[in-house]
């Protein structure tokens, strides 16, 4: 139990003795003041002891703060009344207000003190019913012996019990019929244990009121033992009072004759269940017809449990089978992958109790395994942790593809389960179960426990169930994910494609018409590209495209939305940005990019771009006509000698481009590009630039 939790117990145990609240408590007080007063006073009352009285109420009967507040309050009447009356003495004011003091403490203390002691014995009686009906399952080979955590019941606990009860009812049924058929002073079914050590008591009927014990026999002490080891029934008569072979008694007692028949399992091979005894209080012995009708009674009884062994397994599948349905239902809702670990973890807490959960997925190329969750003890130094595949129980997992370790037992001093700087400290049992989907692992489920024996064979296997779904939910989330990132990104570059562009911007721009915010679009290309890729080819063409995508992510901000446009274009979108921020942003991408230098067979390469700059709604009340004077004043730029920045209906600002040309190629531009560029052909520029509005439109 943590220390928190006990906190948080004893506050509530605490609200939980106290049945008057702060406020009667004061009334109680001043009452008692009140009558304290009206018969005398102080020191002339024969009620002086009245307040003292009225403080052990209240320290009884209230949580601790009220019973703090209640005698502050008894202090400042004492005080009240020791300035009132001239005849009282400091050291008898002190005498009274120790008296309180005391009588408040003491009753406080004695009334909790009694309440734990009754609490720990209840909890102690609680616990040994559940051993018992632990051990009585066992006995019965019903399902499961209920939970392990005495606080929180789980519906395998409750099934069992219920199975339990319902044994010992039909049992009693049975006894009570053969007691007035057969004329006995009693009868009663014994079981035995799981270990095959001793007998315990199932059910019995009996005359023989305190003197009949309910304590475990042990194989092969007295007639009820002896019958367990010989497995075949025992006939006595004409017994004495003090005879000791009936252990099922405390001394003397009224039995004459006894008869003891073994339960045996005929499905089972003979084997022994349980003993049946009966005994009578009239000297004569049980008859042949009498020894058949106890050998049926233990039949039956033998029945009786296989039927609730029959349906305790029924509700089992059942519940499993609804648990198993659940988490399916719950594991393919899930769209993203963070959805999909969060229903698995879930769903694994339906099937075992355990204090740790992790989920890792394995990078086979890289050898890798990256936690992608945790929750539970630890799993604070667990969360977002990559690691090698090393000889580690996990590592092994994802080899073998079976589960591991062994059972379920894990010692974290002598095994590894991630790596050795992420030990489980303080657990006893671990399952790591893979993730497996068309042969190959993709990941791990682990989870811990810090109880022993955390996960059985059937928890094992519905564990193993699990596993499998949800490795095929985080495989079809992780190609969803792709599938997404294919549709709205650029796989050159990684940014945003044109498509997602055109929402992004579309969005925006309603934002910021909504909000009344500035927002700004920066349009730019690299200058010269074809005479890269026909001197350098496309291959390095590519490179040099990837490298002005990596320089935009770098210059930018996190709010603001980069794409390539196409080929060598690129467009930036940023929000709550005016002209003057957007030149600033545009002038670290020009002049990043052209510190850059590209590595190439011919030698380095450096190459330069122009950006055009518009702001809405100053320069484009809506995504088209921004663009369109976006991308004017991108060839603006290109018209006054590239390698610089133009705002929208401005001639370029920029510093003019450096002696030496950014681009290292010396052939001529072809004459398509050197039309795009000539001042004389501006219309044309601009018919392009309507063409590419019709583009980002569509």
């Amino acid at each position: 139990m943590t220390r928190a939790f006990r906190r948080h117990r004893a506050r509530r145990d605490d609200r939980s003795i106290a049945p008057l609240d702060g406020g009667t408590a004061m009334i109680i007080v001043s009452l008692a003041y009140v009558a304290l007063s009206a018969s005398g006073g102080w020191g002339r009352s024969p009620l002086s002891a009245l307040p003292a009285v009225a403080l052990a109420v209240a320290g009884a009967l209230t949580a601790p703060a009220s019973a703090v507040i209640a005698t502050l309050f008894a202090f400042g009447a004492e005080a009240m009344g020791f300035f009132r009356d001239p005849s009282t003495t400091p050291s008898q004011l002190g005498l009274r207000i120790g008296v309180l003091a005391l009588a408040a403490v003491a009753h406080n203390a004695i009334t909790r003190f009694e309440v734990a002691r009754v609490r720990r014995a209840a909890e102690k009686a609680l616990d040994a019913e559940r051993e018992r009906q632990k051990e009585a399952a066992k006995s019965f080979r019903l399902v499961q012996a209920p939970s392990h955590q005495p606080h929180a019941p789980s519906e395998e606990g409750r099934r069992v019990r219920s199975g339990l009860e319902e044994i010992r009812e039909s049992t009693a049924g049975l006894l009570e019929l053969a007691r007035r058929t057969l004329d006995l002073h009693t009868c009663a079914i014994y079981w035995l244990d799981a270990k095959g050590a001793t007998l315990r008591l199932v059910e019995a009927v009996t005359d023989a009121g305190d003197i009949f014990s309910k304590e475990p026999i042990p194989v092969g002490a007295g007639a009820v033992g002896g019958v367990a080891a010989m497995t075949r029934p025992v006939v006595l008569a004409k017994l004495r009072p003090e005879y000791g072979g009936l252990t099922y008694y405390r001394g003397a007692h009224d039995a004459k004759a006894f008869a003891g028949v073994p339960i045996r399992d005929d499905h089972g091979g003979e084997e022994l269940r349980g003993v049946v005894v009966a005994d009578r209080a009239e000297d004569r012995p049980f008859e042949e017809h009498e020894q058949h009708a106890l050998a049926a009674l233990a039949q039956q009884a033998l029945r009786l449990v296989r039927t609730e062994r029959l349906f305790a397994a029924m509700e089992k599948s059942k519940d499993e089978l609804a648990k198993m349905h659940r988490a399916s239902r719950a594991i393919g809702d899930a769209l993203t992958e963070d959805q999909v670990l969060e229903a698995v973890a879930e769903s694994a807490k339906a099937f075992v109790e355990h204090d740790l959960c992790v989920i890792a997925t394995f990078d086979e190329s890289a050898k890798t395994h990256r936690v992608r969750f945790a929750d539970g003890a630890g799993a604070e130094a667990l969360a977002g942790k990559t690691f090698a595949h090393n000889k580690g129980i996990a590592s092994a997992v994802i080899d073998s593809r079976h589960p591991a370790p062994y059972r379920g037992h894990y010692d974290p001093k002598t095994q590894v389960l991630f790596t050795r700087e992420q030990p489980l400290e303080g657990m006893e049992s671990a399952l790591c179960l893979p993730l497996v989907v068309r042969d190959h692992s993709i990941g791990t489920l682990t989870l811990a426990a810090q109880r022993r024996g955390a996960f059985p064979d059937a928890t094992r296997q519905l564990l193993s169930v699990l596993a499998g779904n949800a490795a095929v939910a985080i495989s079809n989330a992780a190609a969803v994910k792709r599938l997404e990132e294919l549709a709205t990104t650029d796989p050159m570059t990684g940014l945003l494609n044109k498509r997602s562009l055109q929402d992004e911007f579309e969005r925006r721009i309603k934002s910021a018409a909504r909000f009344g915010k500035k927002l700004a679009v920066l349009v730019t290309d690299i200058d010269k590209f074809k005479n890269v890729n026909d001197t350098y080819g496309h291959s390095i063409g590519d490179v040099v495209i990837k490298g002005l995508g990596a320089v935009m992510t770098r210059c930018k901000r996190d709010t603001d939305a980069v794409a390539r446009f196409g080929g060598e274009e690129f467009v930036l979108v940023c929000e709550e940005t005016d002209t003057e921020g957007a030149y600033a942003l545009a002038e670290r991408i020009r002049t990043e990019l052209e510190k850059t230098v590209f590595a190439t067979e011919m030698g380095p390469l450096k190459v330069t771009c122009s950006l055009g700059v518009a702001e809405f709604p100053k320069d484009g009340a809506n995504k088209e006509d921004l663009f369109s004077r976006a991308d004017e004043a991108l060839y603006e730029a290109k018209r006054g000698g590239r390698n610089r920045t133009c705002l929208a209906g401005r001639r370029s600002v920029a510093s003019t481009p450096p002696a030496e040309p950014p681009a290292p190629v010396k052939q001529q531009r072809p004459q398509a590009q050197a039309t795009r560029s000539s001042p004389v052909t501006a219309q044309p520029a601009r018919t392009t630039a309507r063409n590419d509005k019709k583009r980002i439109a569509g």
